[in-house]
């Protein structure tokens, strides 16, 4: 029986104003979760760190990130446990394309990750579907999860997603990228956070 994959309102709010903020280009992130949950009967998505949105690659500048971030996780008691992508084709829901040496990196970390593609056409200021297909490693490969698995806490969080979206609090998210232009960009996302609680 498939375990539930489930996305705390820092997590879903976060990529989802991920790929508002640039709507033009395709956006990317990891997903934490707390360490203990390698051995839980549900996997829950505490957090979501945004990468980038310029360059997906592998290449050194997200080797940095991702060291920053599982040092700052591991603090937290969290891990990188999962990695999200929203494509440049509006349409385009696929894993394989989402699957790269990130999340590569991110399997031999963490026994069960998953793959997150968000589903663009499922967008909009007022969502009253969760805009994400998600893939679960399981016996050596990304297997799709059932979407009624695949769930929200709190149960109103397309509520307060919908309305940072409407406020424009997309604005002070930060991702990797813009942390390399201006180092005074704080990828952690402090005031966003307390946007998100503050909504809560």
């Amino acid at each position: 029986m498939q375990e539930s994959i489930i996305f705390k309102s820092n997590a879903y709010c976060k990529l989802i104003l991920h790929c508002a903020k640039y709507p033009h280009c395709a956006v990317n992130g990891v997903l934490l979760a707390k360490t203990s949950s390698q051995k839980a009967k549900e996997l829950v998505y505490e957090d979501a760190v945004p990468l980038f949105h310029i360059d997906h690659n592998l290449t050194p500048m997200a080797e940095v990130a991702l060291a920053q971030i599982d040092e700052f996780a591991s603090k937290k008691g969290l891990c990188i446990a999962g990695y999200y992508v929203a494509h440049e084709n509006l349409r385009d829901t696929s894993f394989e394309k989402a699957e790269c040496k990130i999340s590569d990196k991110i399997t031999s970390n963490f026994s069960n990750p998953c793959i997150v593609v968000v589903d663009n056409m499922k967008l909009g200021t007022y969502m009253k579907n969760i805009a994400l297909k998600v893939a679960q490693y399981k016996d050596g490969a990304y297997r799709p999860c059932d979407a009624q698995k695949v769930l929200l806490k709190p149960e109103n969080t397309l509520d307060i997603c919908s309305q940072m979206i409407e406020e424009h609090k997309y604005d002070i998210l930060y991702d990797f990228d813009n942390h390399l232009d201006n180092v005074i960009l704080d990828w952690l996302n402090p005031e966003l956070n307390k946007e998100i609680d503050k909504f809560s």
